[in-house]
């Protein structure tokens, strides 16, 4: 197919669902002020271009680059792709993926490449004194240093601090067998020549005094959060080919290898440090390296359900059942961290158990808690743990807690219980308009006010041809065996004719999500009987 034919499809696709809008009676996208999808999708392939001649940050070997700047370009491609089923979304997600598969590497000899990087990493220092006639000591004894500025600036070294004369210490660096400072020193200074620590002597030593300084540069680590922004993009662009005939013959090959790729280089490695819970509930944690800032706590939550989405994904065409069992255990644990508020969800940032003790940090942030609401979108449409009440609560988060109630002036909280503050973010909230349309005109509104970002043009399109579409369906596998089969029809069948209001309704069966079993549903069942 030309490329002039895949545009002539794009656009037919984006007007077949807005004539589809209007045949039922809901606002299309001509209704819609300023909304122009050839436009924005134009827009946006000018400035996918526009960054590293169309190579995104791709060719950066660092994994907070690549989670933080390189994923939102791949999951945009698939945002794309998506919208207007034009092939070349998928050509460009291969062609820097591609390029990221090949900077993995084995950092710390485990023999399994990975994405990897030291900006989070602390440094570290410990000191003592050496049978010292005199009483002063070094302060702090020991030291981590989280500043990431000041934290690169140590080096792995050990040094020697010694008063020499009167008024005289030298510091020696015997790692490197040089003196670094030979000078005058006063109380309340900081010691010259150790780079990256503040570091004091308490009193005045003895003449002849030394004392002894490791310090511990910071190490790269590799993150789950990093790997999970990184491959949610690839995850669904596994599902897509290898559900799609066409696709597959074309991307099969590719698919299939990215598959093994996280198989064995992601889930294997991330399983060693896997927290059980009660109840069917786990998490990852951080790993225990020195370098780490909380070696071994359980992650926040926005990092284990960005990995949790891939998981989601992978289920439905991996044979590996660890994506399906580690998906609901993660699912359960965000789900059970959930706090009622009037008809809305609050949740904190993090929370964990340490000592014996359950703690959290405070509310999540708008920015993070974009990751936790996509988890649960993409949980309930695969009909793990999430239900339609609550993402009626997620939806109801954002208008009634988030939102300042203004299209004209529209403003978004900064956290998800407040309306203060000013975030700019539209992904992965901007899905809640499935179950609130209006939270699609709250984030168009927005995104008008901010000058309409580039990065944002995917989602605004996607959701928007989401509504515009046919009611979307779960899955009509009931029995998770991977076929819709006959054992599904009656599965099914038995459940046929119930509503919310009845105690026998059971919602994985209601699968346009309309809050009864019925005759679409039927249809959505027939379409997929034999997949």
């Amino acid at each position: 197919m030309s490329t002039g034919t895949k545009r002539r499809v794009g656009s037919a696709f984006v007007a077949a669902i807005g004539l589809l809008a209007l045949l039922e009676g809901r606002e299309t996208t001509a209704q819609i002020a300023g909304f122009d999808p050839e436009a924005l999708a134009k827009q946006f392939v000018g400035f996918d271009v526009s960054l590293n001649a169309g190579k995104g940050y791709s060719e950066n070997p660092s994994s907070a680059t690549l989670a933080w700047g390189e994923s939102y370009y791949l999951n945009a491609y698939v945002k794309m792709y998506r919208t207007t089923r034009n092939t070349r979304w998928l050509n460009k997600l291969v062609d820097h993926f591609d390029r990221m598969v090949a900077n993995m590497s084995d950092h710390d000899g485990d023999g399994v490449p990975g994405w990897h990087t030291d900006r989070y990493s602390v440094s570290r220092m410990r000191a003592e004194s050496l049978h010292n006639r005199g009483t002063a000591a070094v302060t702090p004894l020991e030291a981590t240093v989280t500043n990431i500025q000041q934290a690169h600036e140590a080096i792995d070294a050990e040094f020697i601090v010694e008063r020499v004369a009167s008024n005289r210490y030298v510091v020696r660096d015997l790692t490197r067998g040089k003196v670094v400072y030979d000078g005058p020193y006063s109380l309340g200074q900081s010691i010259p020549g150790i780079p990256g620590f503040e570091l004091r002597l308490d009193r005045i030593p003895e003449i002849g005094d030394r004392f002894r300084v490791e310090t511990w540069a910071v190490r790269p680590l590799e993150y789950a959060v990093h790997e999970g922004m990184i491959l949610y993009p690839i995850a669904q662009f596994i599902e897509l080919t290898l559900s799609d005939g066409t696709l597959k013959a074309r991307y099969g090959d590719k698919a299939r290898a990215y598959l093994g790729l996280i198989e064995e280089r992601v889930l294997r490695k991330q399983e060693r440090h896997w927290v059980q819970m009660a109840s069917g509930m786990g998490a990852y944690r951080f790993t225990e390296s020195t370098a780490e800032r909380f070696p071994n706590r359980i992650l926040p939550h926005n990092q284990y359900l960005a990995l949790g989405r891939v998981y989601l994904v992978l289920k439905d065409v991996s044979d590996e059942p660890l994506f399906e069992e580690r998906a609901a255990q993660m699912a359960a644990f965000f789900r059970n961290s959930l706090k009622e508020t009037g008809d809305a969800y609050t949740w904190a940032y993090w929370d964990w158990v340490e000592a014996g003790r359950p703690d959290q940090s405070g509310t999540e942030d708008t920015s993070h808690g974009h990751i936790d609401v996509e988890f649960a979108v993409e949980a309930y449409r695969r009909g793990v743990v999430f239900t339609r009440g609550d993402m009626l609560r997620f939806a109801r988060t954002l208008t009634d807690q988030m939102w300042n109630g203004s299209l004209s002036n529209p403003k978004i909280g900064s956290r998800v219980d407040r309306q203060d503050g000013d975030a700019t973010i539209i992904r992965g909230w901007i899905e809640l308009c499935r179950w609130d349309p209006r939270i699609w005109d709250i984030f168009w509104a927005l995104f008008d006010r901010i000058g309409r970002p580039g990065l944002e043009i995917p989602h605004i399109l996607h959701t928007r041809a989401v509504l515009d579409g046919p009611p979307e369906v779960r899955s009509a596998d009931f029995n998770g065996d991977r076929q819709v089969d006959f054992q599904d029809f009656i599965a099914f069948a038995r459940h046929f004719g119930s509503t919310s209001d009845t105690g026998s309704f059971d919602e994985r069966y209601d699968l346009d999500g309309d809050g009864s079993v019925g005759f679409a549903d039927f249809i959505a069942f027939a379409a997929a009987f034999g997949a």
